[in-house]
């Protein structure tokens, strides 16, 4: 791969008869949104919205609006979050997503509107209007962005729909990776590695989210991992807080508890789901549960629900979850947001974190200037405070990480994902924070 030309931090890519312009997500994870220009055609390949550090100066850019078409690699709000506004602004094309990344950007609109405070009479609007203009597309189908563009999602094993996506113009040829998840990881189907050779890749968009390291654990590894931390915090006789993300996390994390307590590896606890969200989610995965891998669909053909065991429990109403935090210990209560940056998880977060028999476990990146991150950092430090929704929280749980549980590949997986694409002639390296992209490069050309 040392041939490549690399890029960091750069936003716009020229191509034979175009360009692509980075509108987010160029020197930090979140945001991401992609237009590109070719054949006359004009698409947005995402229209996430920033969050964390990078959402203080954030705007909606200007060019995200005057597009023919959008395409969605999977339905994290950092990858959809601006539909509302594009539809509200008056966007009338056609938004192009697998039928699972359709069902579960739905949830995660309406949540989000939930969130802001819109009327009842927007979020009618906003959703009826994403209803009329999705256009669902299954995985390795072509479909026409326009004359003389086309273009085709791929597998990308990040979150249940995720895809990359494959653009070709009549001079050009395009890929934009989307969210790469990990290879071998549970429930999910492996990212694309069968590309069509014969036509040189012009440009690859790709994520760099894990691209300074690798991590520390196999999936394997990562259920031995889980079960020393519950078996810890069950010793404890406490609560067990996961800020888990709503959409794949959760999943992943139901499907290794399964695992644990199908195999007697761990005692029995009760787990509640405290995430309505989540729930929302975990349903549509089953709906959708023909895109599961093949040791997944194995257990399903014996009879076992990958996502469902004794003791778990579905918390749906505030009121339920506002008295978790004095049910006796143990319980291991999962809320979101991931990054507890709102949702559930704040207020057991209040309640519990000054507490020194709660467990605290961080299943996913924490974004700079996150409440998970500053309690990730308030935690090396004996007796710190961590500022949240307005209090001064002293930090006295124990907190864990838990990296290998990541929907994110780390620089290894990303390399073998982009030495499967044949005639690479650059790349550009977004989603990733600074330091994260110069590693990546530095990695991809000595590979």
């Amino acid at each position: 791969m040392a041939r490549m030309k690399v890029r960091t931090e750069t936003a716009q890519h020229a191509l034979p008869d175009g360009e692509l312009t980075l509108l987010g997500a160029v020197h930090g994870v979140t945001g991401a949104m992609t237009r590109v220009e070719l054949g006359g055609v004009r698409a947005l390949i995402d229209a996430g919205i920033a969050q964390g550090e990078d959402a203080r100066d954030w705007a909606l850019p200007e060019p995200a609006r005057d597009v023919d078409a959008i395409v969605l690699t999977h339905a994290h709000n950092d990858h959809v979050g601006s539909l509302p506004a594009l539809l509200a602004g008056g966007f009338e094309g056609p938004i192009f997503g697998t039928p699972a990344t359709h069902e579960i950007a739905r949830v995660v609109l309406m949540d989000a509107l939930r969130l802001n405070d819109a009327p009842a009479s927007e979020r009618v609007e906003v959703l009826a209007r994403f209803d009329a203009q999705k256009r669902r597309v299954a995985y390795d189908e072509t479909f026409e962005l326009g004359a003389g563009l086309s273009a085709c999602f791929r597998e990308a094993g990040h979150i249940l729909g995720s895809a990359s996506v494959e653009l070709r113009s009549n001079e050009s040829r395009v890929i934009v990776s989307g969210d790469l998840g990990r290879p071998d990881s549970p429930l999910l189907r492996d990212y694309h590695e069968a590309w069509e050779r014969g036509r040189p890749v012009d440009l690859v968009v790709m994520e760099s989210t894990y691209g300074d390291g690798e991590h520390r654990l196999s999936h394997d590894d990562v259920s031995a991992a889980l079960e020393r931390i519950l078996k810890d915090a069950i010793a404890r006789g406490g609560h067990m807080l996961v800020p888990a993300f709503a959409i794949g996390r959760t999943q992943t994390l139901l499907w290794h508890l399964n695992a644990l307590v199908e195999a007697g590896r761990i005692p029995e606890v009760p787990v509640a789901i405290d995430t309505p969200m989540g729930l929302e989610i975990t349903e549509r995965y089953q709906r959708f549960s023909r895109l599961y891998d093949r040791e997944a669909l194995g257990r399903i053909a014996r009879g076992d629900e990958p996502l469902e065991f004794e003791n778990l429990y579905a918390v749906r109403r505030g009121s339920d979850s506002r008295r978790l935090s004095e049910v006796d210990g143990p319980i291991v209560i999962i809320a979101g947001s991931g990054m507890c940056t709102g949702g559930r998880i704040v207020n057991h977060l209040k309640e519990l974190l000054p507490i020194e028999t709660t467990t605290v476990v961080f299943v996913g990146y924490q974004a700079r200037g996150t409440t998970g991150r500053r309690i990730q950092e308030a935690a090396k430090e004996p007796g710190s405070f961590v500022r949240i929704d307005g209090d001064d929280v002293r930090v006295a749980a124990h907190v864990e990480t838990l990296s290998g549980l990541s929907a994110h590949a780390d620089r290894r997986e990303l390399a073998r994902w982009l030495r499967a694409i044949p005639d690479v002639r650059s790349v550009a390296l977004h989603h990733g924070e600074p330091e994260a992209q110069a590693a990546l490069s530095r990695y991809l050309m000595q590979a």
